[in-house]
């Protein structure tokens, strides 16, 4: 929606005729009619100018537009799904967002926490990153040391920046070799290097604390199950509470 300014609002989402404005050669299909039948995705829908929000929210409320150059409305089916980085409470008392577009999109509200706050989910994102990467290498190729400071980083940049660190050591590390250390990019490394998360699993001497070597064993175990806690629990002959207390204390488990 940040791409979008007021004038090419309704050529984007209604479409235009042949002649409908100056440089319109030929018809073109909008968003609208293109995904008519379907869901059309509204990426950060608070960027969207206020004066394009009315013209929105009709189409969600009549269920038709009018496409440039006719005067026609057509009728349309569209599930809309919209996504937000901001809160829109705030842009709403600051005049910004509307407020009947607000609860016209809230049919159902799924709040996704930042990445900082769901540290469980980073295996997986982890793996299905260098899927997508077309890497040789896996989770299994990553070395512990990597795994405890990826764990223990606040991920200012969010999802995107845990894709981007992925990229940035598959890129460095050779094929066929683990993923280690010197491989996370530089600023990744110096933030972590004040970080008091890691105060506890720095080798001393070359000896690990006892805290250290437990807490990898226990991510370890983890991972092993496919971050399965039952199954996790009776692999390392522990109660399920005390696993879920040190899994927090991780920043790994809810």
């Amino acid at each position: 929606m940040s791409a979008l300014t007021e004038t090419l609002f309704d050529a984007e989402f209604y479409g235009h005729t042949k002649g409908a404005f100056t440089g319109a050669i030929q018809d073109r299909k909008g968003y609208i009619e293109i995904t008519s039948g379907g869901t059309l995705f509204l990426d950060e829908i608070g960027s969207l100018p206020p004066e394009s929000q009315g013209k929105l929210l009709r189409v969600i409320q009549e269920g038709e537009y009018v496409k440039l150059g006719t005067s026609r409305p057509q009728g349309v089916d569209i599930r809309f799904i919209a996504a937000t980085n901001v809160e829109l409470d705030k842009l709403q008392q600051q005049g910004l967002f509307r407020k009947d577009l607000f609860y016209r999109l809230c049919g159902a509200w799924l709040d996704l926490p930042p990445l900082r706050d769901r540290m469980e989910d980073i295996v997986l994102l982890v793996e299905a990153f260098l899927r997508e990467h077309g890497s040789n290498h896996s989770s299994k190729d990553i070395e512990e040391p990597v795994w405890t400071l990826l764990n223990a980083y606040d991920y200012p940049g969010n999802v995107r920046e845990l894709k981007s660190i992925v990229q940035h050591a598959a890129n460095l590390s050779i094929r066929g070799k683990s993923i280690s250390v010197h491989h996370l990019p530089a600023h990744v490394r110096t933030a972590l290097s004040n970080n008091h998360r890691l105060l506890t699993t720095v080798p001393l001497d070359g000896i690990a604390p006892l805290a250290a070597v437990e807490k990898d064993h226990i991510i370890k175990a983890y991972r092993h199950t496919g971050s399965n806690k039952l199954q996790t629990a009776r692999l390392l002959e522990i109660s399920m509470n005390t696993l879920r207390r040190k899994l927090q204390s991780y920043g790994m488990a809810q």
